[in-house]
């Protein structure tokens, strides 16, 4: 009777922790049941409630990794991707929230791409977050790239800044400007247009106004962006340090 008692702990215990985690990561991808199961076939009798959870989190990912990588039931991979949507924007959004959904759409694309890169499966959700850092990293350059488009008041290709800190400068110079626009669809259209990369048909949409309005309103922003004295004078003292 009392080993029948003992025997039980760890099962109800386990199911606890499994009912919370998948409550709190929304998984669907395994039964409460089987999942259970896996975890109490593979941690020992006097495991600790810590060791239950990571071997839960474990075979899920596990689990997680055969479903994002296999294409015989794309159902369960969208499932899948989506899951990992979530995962990657919760810690996306902790560190860099103005970054947030761009960086984990781009984290998604570098997973999928790169899902045959990962050779152990349960080390699939690290090596999502790995992808996650790659992807900020590209986030923050191609919006930088497109504050430099802004400065130089041209929809081409910005100009090459070498000197780290010189280019860090110019998009914070950049960013304050575009700040002092004083009409905020203005602001919205250039940040949406040369940040975001929204085309003008998304932008009007967002506005709720014409597509021809949309480039009416960013050519304002851009005029405005060319009178701004504190702009104009970083820029003059900038090409004078250059011809030096």
């Amino acid at each position: 009777m009392m080993s029948q008692t003992v025997s039980t702990i760890p099962s109800h215990a386990c199911r606890r922790i499994v009912q919370a985690l998948i409550a709190q990561y929304d998984w669907a991808l395994s039964s409460e049941a089987d999942l259970v199961k896996q975890v109490l076939d593979t941690v020992p009798p006097d495991a600790s409630p810590d060791e239950m959870r990571r071997e839960a989190i474990h075979h899920y990912t596990t689990v997680l990794y055969e479903a994002c990588r296999q294409d015989e039931d794309p159902h369960r991979r969208e499932q899948a991707y989506r899951e990992l949507h979530r995962y990657l924007y919760r810690a996306a959004h902790n560190r860099w929230p103005e970054l947030a959904e761009d960086a984990t759409q781009r984290a998604l694309v570098l997973v999928y791409e790169q899902i045959e890169c990962c050779r152990e499966p349960g080390a699939f959700l690290a090596f999502a977050l790995w992808k996650l850092r790659h992807a900020v990293q590209q986030e923050q350059q191609a919006r930088s790239q497109s504050l430099e488009r802004i400065g130089h008041g041209v929809e081409g290709e910005p100009a090459v800044t070498t000197d780290p800190l010189a280019h860090r400068e110019r998009v914070r110079v950049l960013t304050a400007a575009i700040g002092r626009i004083p009409d905020e669809r203005k602001r919205e259209t250039i940040v949406l247009k040369y940040v975001a990369g929204w085309s003008d048909e998304e932008i009007g949409a967002r506005l709720e106004v014409t597509v021809s309005y949309v480039r009416v309103l960013r050519h304002r922003g851009i005029s405005h962006l060319r009178e701004d004295e504190q702009l104009r004078s970083y820029f003059d003292v900038e090409d004078e340090g250059q011809e030096i």
